[in-house]
């Protein structure tokens, strides 16, 4: 079974997506990855969803802004998933709002399906909208 296969039937088995739910399955793999010989599989899996990393936040109260990303997404995805804060899955990429517990603050991860240049446009429009949501809510009658 090829390695993209497999974290396709991962991914569906646990309802999670991406490089780091992948190795978080894969322990054994994280723990004895040797140069030259594992890396192509970690390289092969991160080239599958280009990712942003964990972009932090920090807001006051995270619950409207959820709100208004998915008002503003979920007609155009394919899915929407609130536990644990927000996802949204289109066709070529998807993002995550985490909240971390006791924080005022969130936790942003874009990633897209095999599109290295797509990344980056995705992160900056998905921050654009949490500038102008913070702009919004700073300055109520603007």
């Amino acid at each position: 079974m090829n390695t993209v296969k497999s974290s396709v039937e991962i991914e569906l088995k646990t309802g999670n997506f991406g490089a780091m739910a992948w190795l978080s399955n894969n322990p054994s793999f994280a723990s004895t990855a040797r140069i030259g010989t594992d890396t192509p599989l970690l390289v092969e899996r991160i080239g599958v969803f280009p990712s942003s990393g964990d972009i932090h936040r920090r807001i006051n109260d995270p619950r409207p802004l959820l709100a208004y990303l998915k008002n503003f997404y979920a007609h155009q995805a394919l899915d929407v998933d609130e536990r644990d804060g927000l996802k949204v899955i289109f066709v070529d990429w998807r993002f995550r709002v985490h909240i971390p517990r006791g924080d005022a603050a969130i936790v942003i991860n874009v990633e897209t399906r095999r599109d290295p240049d797509l990344m980056p446009l995705k992160t900056a429009e998905l921050l654009g909208h949490l500038e102008r949501f913070e702009h919004r809510m700073s300055c109520p009658g603007q």
